[in-house]
């Protein structure tokens, strides 16, 4: 008997427990990766600039693989192996960083990070596009809460302790996301995932090319508005949180003269974001399309308290509550993505959706960085803009009417 026919027998509860604690530790990995790449670049580079740039090209990959990765899985008989070459992908990459941050020129820097990047969208919503195929529906809800959870749980620990890492050695904080990619490689071996029919197409659709995969999760995200609607605001909305991870080296400075308080401003955030998770994974989120509207304005006041705060640990406080925005949001941009897609294409639209968002979060990264030389105000500023921005946009490319807003 298969690994994934011993797990069916197991029944979807052991299946979607063996999920939860791999997406965790694996997403524990992508949470710390950026903050590491950060604080590593700004010790070893000494420029708060080339820093961000370098976090900007380890995201903006995903714009080029997230969709191909996410019809490939659509497409895969063995999608195992596909999570499992993202992971090793993502984890080498970070480790030739950690060696070479000091030794090569910018550019080659640039290619490592790029390459890194490339499989952080299977982490991310390719993985979250299983979940269907381990609850019957009646449990969807329950399921996407705790998936989202499983972000917060990640962020709480695993960027805290690979920025504190800096204290130890400049490219330390690097070390820690690729280890527990690797452990994220081991323990998928007990997750039951959804095999592709060799007679059919991805997740029981008709066969088609992988042309035609990507053609049909892109026009299921453009075509459907309550899916559009949530894809944009989520977008350019995630795009605004890069300004707080742009600022906290730079706020810990302000307030300390020294680097090690970003990891105290990191896990405020975390910590939020924790708290909030698991309220959201006993209460729910009912209304998935106002909360996502609603959450994401709040996120936008939150960061701008983090700037205008007059202490550190003012600072801390406002992280915070920025933090407890993001399981509310996540939770329910899953729930519309798996509302508003069919099954052929969930994948796709996941894996694409996630590859927007970071591609957004890579260039306001850039850009957060360009302004960084001018102060810790105009990158505040900016993240504030695109979270409001985001919902404006949304709100006027989404549905026509209240009524195509579903409970």
């Amino acid at each position: 008997m298969s690994t994934d026919s011993a797990q069916a027998v197991a029944g979807p509860g052991r299946a979607l427990q063996h999920y939860l604690l791999t997406a965790t530790v694996a997403r524990s990995g992508t949470e710390a990766a950026g903050p590491a790449l950060l604080v590593s670049a700004i010790a070893v580079l000494g420029n708060a600039s080339h820093a961000s740039y370098l976090v900007a090209c380890l995201t903006a990959s995903a714009a080029v693989a997230g969709p191909v990765i996410g019809a490939l899985v659509d497409r895969s008989h063995q999608p195992r192996r596909a999570f499992r070459l993202a992971m090793a992908m993502m984890a080498l990459g970070l480790g030739l960083l950690a060696l070479f941050l000091a030794h090569l020129p910018f550019w080659s820097l640039v290619v490592l990070a790029v390459a890194a990047g490339m499989g952080y969208p299977a982490i991310t919503g390719a993985w979250s596009a299983q979940v269907p195929a381990m609850v019957d529906e009646s449990h969807l809800r329950l399921a996407y809460s705790r998936d989202a959870a499983t972000y917060s749980i990640a962020a709480v620990v695993a960027p805290p302790i690979a920025t504190a890492l800096v204290a130890v050695a400049a490219t330390a904080p690097l070390w820690l996301p690729a280890a527990l990619l690797v452990a994220g490689i081991v323990l998928i071996r007990w997750v039951p995932l959804h095999h592709r029919d060799q007679a059919t197409g991805a997740m029981g659709g008709t066969a088609a090319g992988l042309l035609g995969n990507l053609k049909s999760g892109l026009s299921a995200m453009a075509r459907i508005p309550a899916l559009r609607r949530t894809i944009l605001i989520t977008t350019i909305g995630f795009a605004g949180t890069a300004a707080v991870f742009i600022a906290a080296p730079l706020l810990s400075k302000k307030f300390t003269g020294g680097l090690a308080f970003t990891s105290v401003i990191l896990a405020g955030f975390a910590i939020g974001g924790l708290l909030s998770a698991l309220a959201v994974a006993k209460f729910h989120v009912r209304r998935p399309d106002r909360d996502i509207v609603l959450f994401t304005l709040l996120s936008g006041l939150a960061l701008a308290l983090v700037g205008l705060a007059p202490t550190a640990w003012l600072v801390v406080v406002a992280a915070f509550l920025m933090g407890a925005t993001e399981p509310v949001i996540v939770s329910g941009m899953f729930q519309v993505r798996a509302r508003e897609s069919s099954g052929s294409v969930r994948a796709q639209v996941f894996t694409t959706a996630a590859s927007l968002r970071m591609t957004a979060f890579a260039l306001a990264s850039a850009a957060c960085g360009a302004l960084a030389g001018l102060g810790i105000g105009p990158v505040i500023a900016l993240g504030v803009i695109l979270h409001v921005a985001g919902v404006v946009v949304g709100v006027a490319f989404g549905p026509r009417s209240r009524a195509s807003v579903r409970p």
